[in-house]
This record gives structure tokens, sequence and C-alpha cells, in this order.
């Protein structure tokens, strides 16, 4: 039986526009919980942005941005220049390539969005950016609750407490924002596998997600753990107010616990 053909790491980074789907898939113990509860492969999820579209100062304006929540790891944040838990903005290379080499993550496929993008959808993310980077990732009593916010969402329809999101919770948000996501669920009861081809979650205004591309694995080069600072010279021109540095850069994150659990 003939299968989908994979994309090589380029053509699938630069086959992607902003507001597209990149979901992966986790390998940690507590990814394949996650997996068995949801019924679906894919454990983390996050959005794309063309750093052209934010105008970022010192960054390729071709690159292929990654606007995730995610614990504090080598793939530094390009908001505060740091390494920084909760909401962060990647270089979506860097995340794919230090979570595959360190097996956080087996496979990777992006769903595209079919919609009449506008400008005003920046404006919105910028402001959207501004409001939910300074949060972190949900911990209560030292442990990662994401499994507890989104049960209290799916089953409760409540939203969670405030200042935290996890990874499907900021898609979701930024989604809703967007609208195109109704806003008659909580952010919080989404997980990753609701934005994959077998569930495939409903949107508004006429938008779709198309379906699955898979990324060919065996094109992901070494992860030489050279990640590029953006410069920082000129002034942030996309109005996303950058919160205190937190981690430094030089500094290696502790390994990834729990990131790939129900969410992120």
């Amino acid at each position: 039986m003939l299968s989908r053909q994979q994309l090589p790491l380029n053509d699938f980074l630069m086959n992607l526009q902003s507001f597209d789907i990149v979901l992966m898939k986790g390998l940690l113990v507590t990814s394949k919980e996650a997996q068995s509860l949801t019924n679906s492969i894919w454990a983390h999820s996050g959005m794309v942005v063309v750093a052209g579209d934010l105008n970022l100062p010192g960054i390729d304006p071709n690159a292929r941005l990654y606007w995730e929540a995610n614990t504090a790891d080598t793939a530094v944040d390009l908001i505060s220049n740091t390494l920084k838990e909760g909401p962060q903005l990647v270089y979506l290379q860097d995340r794919i390539v230090h979570n595959y080499w360190v097996n956080y993550d087996g496979a990777f496929c992006a769903r595209k969005l079919f919609y009449n993008r506008q400008p005003s959808m920046i404006d919105t993310l910028n402001q959207v950016m501004q409001e939910t980077h300074p949060c972190g990732l949900p911990v209560v009593g030292g442990q990662y609750n994401e499994l507890p916010y989104f049960l209290m969402g799916r089953f409760q329809n409540q939203q969670s407490p405030g200042g935290t999101f996890f990874c499907s919770q900021l898609l979701a948000h930024t989604y809703m924002a967007l609208g195109l996501l109704t806003q008659q669920h909580p952010d919080n009861s989404y997980v990753p596998a609701d934005f994959t081809e077998s569930v495939d979650v409903s949107l508004l205004n006429g938008a779709w997600l198309g379906k699955e591309i898979y990324l060919d694995t065996s094109t992901i080069p070494a992860n030489t753990g050279n990640f590029q600072l953006p410069n920082t010279s000129s002034p942030n021109s996309t109005g996303v107010n950058a919160p205190p540095a937190n981690t430094p850069v030089n500094k290696v994150a502790a390994p990834r616990q729990t990131a790939d659990a129900v969410a992120p």
C-alpha cells in the first residue's frame, strides 16, 4: 500500500505560512500516556509564524518561527532573547532539530491553514503575544498540571486559572483571538489531537486545515546546539514587549520531564 510521501526539512519549512500548525510526536513516558488518553500519536502543538510578517529585527524574514508553550530549553525565545518557560517564539528548525536528537519527539507533521489571511491578523497575533508571553506553564505543587486543566475544560467546560498555558491551550487561545475557533469552549479544553486530521477541529468563517504533511526525519541535520541569537541592536518593531530575562542563554536547561504531556 502506498503511503503519503514525506518532505525534506527545507521544503517542509518553506512550505509553511503564518498561522499554519505543526504537530510533534512525543517519545517521553508522559507523552505516551497522553497519546493513550487522546488516542493520538501527536503530543505537542504550536503555530507557525513567518519572521517577515512580524518584522523582527535581526532575523531572516524568510525564517519559519514557532509560537508554542514549552519548557525552557535550548531553543532560544526570540522575544526575550533568553531560554524561557511557557509561551515563547523560537526558530522552528531549532525546535525540530533539538527535540528530534534528544529523543523528545520522533515525528513531525504540519497542517496548512486555508483562509483569506488579512493584515489585521498580524496585529491580533502581536496583541496575543504581548498578553500571553509573560505567562508560564501550569505548575501546581511542583508538578505540571496540564491534565487536570484539560479535563476541567473538556468535561466541565470551565476555564483554567489565568497566568499559565500549555501548548494546545496557547494554540487554541491564539486561534480564538484570530476568530478562527469558537469561544463556546474554553481554550484549556483542547489537546494536540484536536488539531490532527483524524479529529479535525471545526474552524469558523470558512477556514479549514489541510491534510497532514509529514517531515522526512532522515533529513534533520545533526544537533550542534549552535543556535543563533537575533541581533537586538535595533528596536523591536513588532510591539511585542519582552519580559525581564529569566534564564541566561548559556545555561543548559534540565531535561524536560512532562513537557509533552496532554499538552505542551
